[in-house]
Formats: C-alpha cells, sequence, structure tokens
C-alpha cells in the first residue's frame, strides 16, 4: 500500500513543506521500486529529491517543496516506478495532499534602513592616476620590444643564420645519419626507428618553418609536401610516411632493406624542401 504525507499542510508563500513517500508490503523482501516523482508540480517548486531508502516491509522516500502562490492547492498522488506485486492499481498511487498557502502580511514588515538624502561627495581627480598607468604600461612596451629585439623573436631568418651547425637542417642531417648506423647495427626495432624517422622530418619542418608538423598525421604531411617536392621525390615520401604509419600503428614490419631505403627518402625531402622554402634572392 502506498501512501503520502505533509510535515505541514498550512504555510506561508516560500516556506518548505517535507512530504513523506511511503510504500508498504508486509511480508515481501527485496523490494526495490521507487516513486515517479515529476521534475516540477503545479503550483508548487521542488527543492530536493531524496532517493528511495529500504524500511521493514517497503520503502520511503522524501521531497521538499514550496510554493510562491498563494491559495489551497493540491499535491497529486505519486505512482511507483515497477509496481510488480499483486495488488489493486490504486494501491500503486499514493494519497494526494491538499495544502494552504498564506500570503505575506507586507504591513507588518519593518523598514530596516530609513531613507536618507544624497550626500554630495567631493570629486577625486584621477589624471595622476591616469598618467602613472600611461607611463608604467609605455615603460612595460619599450621594456618588452627590446627583450624581444635582443631575443631574436621575429627575426627573419637569413641563409647564413640557417647553415650554421644548431640550425635545423644540419641537425636534421645528423639525426638522419645516427639513424642509418643504428640501423646498420641493428640496435632499433622497427617501430621505434620509424618513429624517430618521422620525429625527425616533423622537427625539421617546425624549427625550420615554423610549421605545427607535431599535431598532423601522415596524411596532412603528404599532402603538406606535395607542392614543395619534384614529383619523384615526393612519390618516394609519400611511401616513406606511409610505411613509417603502417609499422607503428598497424603492427607491420618491413625488410631491413627498405629501413634503409626510408632514411634515404626523408634526407631528399629535407633538402629538396631546404631548397624550395629558402631560395637565394637574385
Amino acid at each position: 500500500m502506498a501512501k503520502a504525507s505533509a510535515s505541514r499542510v498550512s504555510i506561508k508563500i516560500g516556506e518548505p513543506i517535507t512530504i513523506k513517500l511511503t510504500a508498504l508490503w508486509p511480508g515481501k523482501t527485496g523490494f526495490t521500486s521507487g516513486f515517479i516523482i515529476p521534475d516540477s508540480i503545479p503550483h508548487f517548486d521542488i527543492w530536493e529529491k531524496q532517493p528511495p531508502v529500504a524500511i521493514k516491509d517497503g520503502i520511503e522516500q522524501q521531497l521538499t517543496v514550496t510554493s510562491y502562490d498563494s491559495g489551497r492547492f493540491s499535491i497529486p498522488g505519486f505512482r511507483l516506478t515497477t509496481p510488480t506485486l499483486k495488488a489493486t492499481k490504486e494501491g500503486y498511487i499514493t494519497n494526494s495532499i491538499g495544502i494552504s498557502i498564506m500570503p505575506v502580511n507586507v504591513d507588518s514588515l519593518l523598514d530596516y534602513h530609513e531613507i536618507k538624502d544624497i550626500i554630495e561627495v567631493a570629486p577625486i581627480e584621477q589624471w595622476p592616476y591616469i598618467l602613472a598607468i600611461v607611463l608604467i604600461t609605455l615603460a612595460a612596451g619599450i621594456g618588452l620590444y627590446f627583450m624581444l629585439k635582443k631575443l631574436g623573436v621575429g627575426k627573419k631568418p637569413t641563409r647564413l643564420d640557417y647553415e650554421n651547425s644548431l640550425a635545423p637542417y644540419p641537425a636534421a642531417m645528423l639525426a638522419l645519419d645516427q639513424l642509418e648506423q643504428n640501423c646498420q647495427q641493428q640496435i632499433a626495432n622497427c617501430k621505434l626507428h620509424f618513429t624517430q624517422l618521422t620525429h625527425i622530418y616533423r622537427t625539421y619542418l617546425y624549427d625550420a618553418h615554423q610549421f605545427r608538423s607535431h599535431q598532423q598525421t601522415g596524411g596532412e604531411l603528404i599532402l603538406q609536401a606535395r607542392p614543395l617536392l619534384q614529383e619523384d621525390v615526393f612519390f618516394q615520401f609519400a611511401n616513406t610516411i606511409r610505411l613509417s604509419d603502417a609499422a607503428k600503428f598497424a603492427k607491420y614490419e618491413p625488410p631491413k632493406a627498405e629501413w634503409i631505403t626510408s632514411i634515404k627518402n626523408i634526407k631528399d625531402a629535407i633538402t629538396e624542401m631546404d631548397k624550395t622554402l629558402y631560395k637565394p634572392k637574385v
């Protein structure tokens, strides 16, 4: 049997009421049902819905409601969610509850603060503060400019800068030579070899040309290189990138001869790209 009860049946506007829903089934154990509680009830706002809890021979569920409409309204019955026991249809629905909501008597409210006249306040001169802020901002901007200039930020790389021992192109060639040596000495495994190979290429693109290569997929690297490489170099480069993806993600292990060939293809691609992007001015 399901029933509902309220902590109070007469409240003022905005006061909370606790509604207790109970379902009792003597002799029944393992009762797991609950009540269907809507998101809102006409003339009432639901503040809190607690989950059902097991009690002796049944369950109990509580919710807290209030109302902002004055008058007498009814909280309708609540139906059980999964009625699995033999009972009449009415046995699964709680009774309705009539609630009286009384308006607040605003005449009895006290004035906590009496209205006062507007007090004129002498204006505070703002220009010294504005001038100080402008000067501080200007000094900070000048300091930042000279610091960035000293660090070379924004400076376009020249061919001379690019050809020094720390430039991206020589660094990439040195890393590829070391990778080829490791390959010949059989130090690296297949997946590590091709991972390092594409990492060297991505690093070159980022350091030399500021491409966001480390975030690109193998397919995006191929599309990016298409207009920068000659057809034969591009064809070998594209095959190497696809072979690298297969070795890293599909666990495909190509013959050792293709390991050396892959290094040569990446070297040719970087060299060709170096010539394309750093053409001397005529």
